[in-house]
């Protein structure tokens, strides 16, 4: 009989700790997340939080657009799955299976090609150059900008110098186009990453129709290894890859860039032209781009390329030879690192703003962002 109760009631102590400990889990995505574009190949991949959670899953099923994709091990909870050469949103849903019965759930909803990130209604960010006879000017203070809002002065309320650290995607295009320039791409890209300064932090993708992140937020010397790896092959998806490039970025203010290497021949983006164009003027990071092969030598493709790094600041550097690729990357390092990053209060009317930034009293020039998309009123009676 006290067998029986000491059993009895070690059964309850484990009972009441296994429905705690479950009732403790949850169950989230972190392949993909919400500020997510898709397209082709991708990971599902959920974790589940909580302690010893893995062990008291017996699967997780994963549905892509309301059907299922796959059904993976819960020590394991992750597959691949083929978004479609479409840009587009997809709800994705995962639904792990516990071992004692019951079940979590985890949603996310991925941006589509049109989206454009909603402007802080804080803190609009601009990053600026300064030059005086192609030499870059350094040492300037917060007071010697100003910024003009549709020709209105709006006083500058944040300030980073040059010497603030930099985060950047350099994105290298790895299509079939590139095949006879590869060898002298990644010299070009290791030349890059070698100039970078300790503090800065960059995310190496590769492109063709598809995105393939190769290191993420390092410091540049950390990412050499990667280099190695690329391979060409493939149609190229140009705008796609900036879009998402801009998404990698994170949402701290900082210093952000894009940095993008390609032929500038775009053969399979589902994002147009006219789209990546707002993306990149509503983005707080500066695009820069080096051209090389048809880019270089056909004007509606450098003229697209440029459309594009200009609006945001940046410009386009064309390699009219293989062997001028470490010069253009070299004056692209030059540009990153020598930026001011000024913050100023936005208009509040929903409209798209043209501003100008200016050094009053010195014979300078300044190459700095645009425009930015106001963020819509307040509410009436607030």
């Amino acid at each position: 009989m006290r067998r029986w109760l000491v059993v009895t009631a070690l059964l309850a102590v484990v009972a009441v700790s296994r429905g705690q400990s479950q009732s403790a889990l949850s169950l989230r995505f972190v392949s993909p997340t919400d500020d997510t574009y898709l397209s082709g190949p991708v990971l599902l991949k959920v974790v589940i939080d909580g302690e010893a959670g893995p062990s008291l899953v017996e699967d997780v099923t994963f549905f892509a657009d309301g059907r299922q994709v796959c059904v993976a091990r819960g020590d394991n909870p992750q597959c691949g799955w083929d978004a479609g050469p479409k840009l587009a949103s997809h709800a994705l849903r995962a639904v792990a299976r516990l071992k004692a019965g019951g079940r979590l759930v985890a949603n996310v909803r991925t941006k589509d090609a049109g989206y454009v990130e909603a402007v802080s209604v804080d803190v609009v960010l601009a990053n600026a150059v300064v030059t005086d006879g192609g030499r870059f000017v350094k040492g300037l203070t917060r007071d010697a900008f100003r910024v003009l809002d549709e020709g209105q002065d709006s006083p500058v309320t944040s300030f980073q110098s040059t010497e603030a650290p930099l985060e950047l995607v350099l994105a290298l295009d790895v299509s079939a186009s590139m095949t006879d320039a590869m060898p002298d791409v990644k010299a070009a890209a290791r030349a890059f990453l070698k100039a970078l300064r300790p503090q800065d932090r960059v995310t190496l993708v590769a492109f063709n129709d598809t995105m393939f992140t190769l290191s993420r937020g390092a410091p540049g010397a950390n990412v050499l290894p990667a280099v190695d790896k690329l391979t060409p092959f493939g149609a190229t998806a140009l705008y796609d890859v900036i879009v998402r490039s801009l998404q990698l970025l994170s949402r701290q203010p900082g210093k952000h860039a894009v940095v993008i290497f390609s032929d500038g021949d775009d053969s399979s983006s589902q994002a147009t032209l006219e789209q990546v164009q707002r993306l990149v003027a509503d983005s707080d990071a500066m695009l820069m781009a080096v051209g090389l092969g048809r880019a270089s030598a056909v004007r509606d493709l450098r003229e697209k390329l440029q459309s594009l790094t200009d609006a945001s600041g940046g410009r386009t550097l064309f390699a009219e030879e293989r062997d001028e690729l470490t010069e253009s990357f070299g004056k692209v390092v030059e540009d990153l690192i020598n930026q001011y990053t000024l913050g100023f209060e936005p208009q509040r009317d929903g409209r798209e703003h043209q501003i100008r930034i200016q050094i009053p009293g010195r014979g300078v020039r300044v190459r700095a962002r645009r425009v930015y998309m106001a963020p819509p009123p307040p509410p009436a009676g607030r």
